[in-house]
């Protein structure tokens, strides 16, 4: 009989996960949550997958699905301002199924209040979580007033009575470590990414990509994908390109993957068009290479304190596509040191030199994807899943 991993995830971005079942089936597995769940169902085939996800946006009370072997379930959650979801049903289910089949439960975010129901409630069951870039409470107090400093010392309470029900952590940067030694004095982890389907990204001649895009081979392009706020410092990216625009006339900024303005984590919407840079917004995933294997350089600043983020998969996708990065978030890159591929300025300046080094010295053959695809495909990444799975059902036999 094989075993079950259950992933466990809430809805954590209402304006991309659809309210009902679409035809698409996104309702069903858009997020963290799918994505562990199809990966899990494509590598781990000694395992029964399912996906349970909490959600306070849905309109039905409880949804369920079988896709390509994978069964998925919705439960509709109060939303507590602040603090999140919560499903009695949810709870009773989790309950009776580790009663029945004593599942792993793969929790997909750790500083988390829908996580810490689940390790207080569950304590005995087999547990791994992930981390993805959120606080943990230490850290937020440390550096808040008021109501959030507030939270975040229930945070930390409710952290040092159940994340010791952890059996492993997996960590995606490793500042996160020591904020987890505050909470449980002994606990086992792993550094780990989610990494990516390097079949999904196959590399094309810049030449080539420009050519379908439209953009300009004379040209230099500075790319960065994702949200226009404060946590991926898009002010200070913008501020850059402006300066070096003023020494290479014929330098652009391109952004993509935004949503429009308005939205939240937009805040730097209106700064962006006003300096000229082009934004792209959303695009599908399928059409991201061409954008990686057209820009001369991918950017992304992470100087804050608060960047937990750990390398980001943006500037990995990047190097699988052999564009070079700028970008002090690859700290926590997994390779050696003579694999360092790409630059890591850890301030302002540094930044600027290191994008003006790399646009002056253009290189059209540089190939970091061999690196990359070593510590981060798809099947790197579940070979720590793995190992994590193994050893979490052994201690616990």
């Amino acid at each position: 009989m094989k075993h079950k991993i259950l992933v466990l995830c809430y809805n954590y971005e209402a304006s991309q996960f659809p309210k009902t079942p679409d035809p698409a089936d996104r309702f069903f597995t858009y997020g963290f949550g799918g994505m562990f769940g199809k990966l899990f169902g494509r590598y781990l085939k000694g395992y029964d997958i399912e996906v349970w996800r909490v959600d306070s946006y849905c309109e039905g009370k409880y949804y369920e699905k079988n896709i390509d072997g994978i069964a998925f379930r919705v439960y509709r959650s109060y939303s507590f301002p602040k603090l999140g979801h919560f499903s009695f049903r949810f709870i009773k289910d989790l309950k009776l199924e580790r009663k029945l089949n004593d599942p792993v439960l793969f929790i997909v975010h750790t500083h988390n209040w829908q996580t810490y129901n689940i390790l207080f409630f569950l304590k005995k069951a087999n547990i791994i979580t992930t981390h993805h870039g959120e606080l943990s409470p230490f850290y937020i107090y440390s550096i808040t007033k008021g109501f959030r400093k507030m939270k975040a010392f229930f945070g930390i309470l409710a952290e040092k009575l159940v994340l010791k029900h952890v059996d492993h952590f997996l960590i995606g940067d490793t500042r996160q470590v020591d904020y987890i030694k505050k909470a449980v004095n002994d606990f086992k982890y792993s550094l780990f990414s989610s990494g990516f389907d390097f079949d999904t990204l196959k590399p094309v001649s810049r030449q080539e990509a420009r050519e379908m895009l439209g953009w300009d081979n004379d040209s230099y392009y500075i790319l960065y994908v994702g949200k226009l706020y404060k946590y991926k410092q898009v002010k200070e990216l913008i501020n850059i390109w402006l300066e070096i625009k003023s020494e290479i006339p014929e330098t652009e900024l391109v952004l993509v993957g935004n949503e429009p303005k308005g939205t939240w984590g937009e805040e730097y919407y209106d700064l962006a068009i006003k300096s000229g840079a082009k934004i792209v917004g959303r695009v599908l995933h399928s059409e991201l290479y061409k954008y990686y294997c057209a820009a001369n350089v991918y950017v992304l600043v992470a100087l804050r304190d608060d960047y937990f983020g750990g390398t980001g998969i943006a500037p990995i996708e990047s190097l699988a596509l052999n564009t070079p990065v700028v970008s002090y978030s690859m700290r926590n890159f997994f390779g050696d040191e003579d694999e360092r591929v790409f630059e890591m300025p850890s301030d302002i300046e540094g930044y600027k030199a290191s994008i003006l080094k790399i646009l002056k010295n253009r290189d059209d053959n540089l190939n970091t994807r061999d690196i990359i695809k070593k510590y981060y495909s798809h099947e790197a990444v579940v070979k720590i899943i793995e190992n994590a799975l193994a050893e979490v059902l052994n201690e616990n036999k």
